[in-house]
Parts: structure tokens; C-alpha cells; sequence
């Protein structure tokens, strides 16, 4: 079974940027789930209205034919996973490590504010915080890292992978 690093969260909280430097750090390939969504999805998102479950699905579900149609082990994908029930749906098909970075609501406005390029604007950061579901005990997560929390610590938590 493909063994997969999910850093999740709302958007702004540092999924790809944490994602990508883990990913380096521990030579494996960086999937940034913002790569697989659909037109109509990005399209949604930049007039400012939040996915919703009908969206989301058939991204998820690329995501994971994706990752399974490579032949590479292990991967580091950064996505928001925002439900409990997406991350058991990746969960039945890969072997699932989560991340999650912890966010306020003040900072997530601030970057993305700042941000330029990318089509999730600071507006939307409110439907993302209640669509959220923190993970539970009752799956296992890995870490939970508030945004100031060392990559390098991240990495020695993950060194058995590969």
C-alpha cells in the first residue's frame, strides 16, 4: 500500500510550503492537491464561493488514482482534507500519515492576503474553518503542528518511511 505524508488544513496555513520542504528534506516527491482540481472547481473558488462535497469527491478521487498509478512508495501531499470523512476515504486506499498545521483565522486572511497567484482568495477563508473537522482520536494522526513548528523536527518524526 502507497504510504502517503498528508499536511492538511485550511488554506494559508502553510500545507504546500511545509509540504514541499518535508518532501525535500525526506527525498520523496511533493503532490500538491491544488494541482488536481478540476476547472470548475478553480473556477468556483476565484469568484469566491466554497466547494462543496459534490466538488470535492471527484478531486479526492484523482488524488488517489494519481498516487496509485505511480510507481513510487511514498509521497508528501499537501491538501486540505478538511473533513473527517475524506480522510477516511483516503485512508481505504493509502497508508495515511496526517499532519495537520493549525492555523487562526487572522493569520490564514494575512497570507493570503499577501498571496499572488492563486486563485483562493482571503474571503473564503470563513467556509473553509467551518467546513473543517479537526482529526479525532479516532484517526490516528501523526502530528499537529502549529505554524512555527521546525520542518526538520518533522522529518525525524517521519525518517522510517521510504
Amino acid at each position: 500500500m502507497k504510504e502517503v505524508i498528508v499536511v492538511m488544513g485550511i488554506s494559508g496555513a502553510g500545507k504546500s510550503t511545509v509540504g514541499k520542504a518535508l518532501a525535500n528534506r525526506m527525498g520523496m516527491p511533493f503532490l500538491d492537491a491544488d494541482d488536481f482540481h478540476p476547472r470548475e472547481n478553480v473556477m468556483k473558488m476565484s469568484s469566491g464561493q466554497p466547494l462543496d462535497d459534490d466538488d470535492r469527491w471527484p478531486w479526492l478521487a484523482a488524488i488517489v488514482e494519481h498516487i496509485l498509478q505511480s510507481h513510487r512508495p511514498c509521497f508528501v501531499l499537501g491538501c486540505s482534507a478538511l473533513k473527517e470523512s475524506y480522510r477516511l476515504y483516503l485512508a481505504q486506499r493509502l497508508k495515511l500519515h496526517l499532519v495537520y498545521l493549525e492555523i487562526t483565522a487572522e493569520e490564514a486572511h494575512r497570507r493570503l492576503k499577501r498571496r499572488k497567484g492563486h486563485f483562493m482568495p482571503a474571503t473564503l477563508v470563513q467556509s473553509q474553518l467551518d467546513a473543517l473537522e479537526i482529526p479525532s482520536s479516532a484517526f490516528r494522526l501523526s502530528a499537529t503542528l502549529n505554524i512555527t513548528k521546525s520542518v526538520d523536527l518533522l522529518a525525524e518524526h517521519f525518517s522510517t518511511l521510504q
